[in-house]
């Protein structure tokens, strides 16, 4: 196997892994469960999840893409 294919392989996994993070992070039980009725710091607590959970996926992605070259 060349050394590319290995690369395109890993890339492959990784970017599967980070969408999958993506879908697990939105699942409605992990919502319902930031749905509590309470803030973080004056925003209510699932729009700071949501932003959080946006803010990983976004940060997986950017990580693929810088060490994909």
């Amino acid at each position: 196997m060349r050394r590319g294919a290995r690369n395109d392989q890993r890339f492959t996994g990784l970017t599967i892994l980070a969408a999958t993070t993506g879908l697990v992070l939105f699942l409605p039980p992990l919502l319902t469960a930031a749905n509590t009725g309470g803030t973080v710091a004056g925003v209510p607590a699932v729009a700071a999840y949501l932003f959080c959970a946006w803010l990983v996926v976004i940060a997986l992605v950017a990580v693929l893409v810088r060490r994909s070259g």
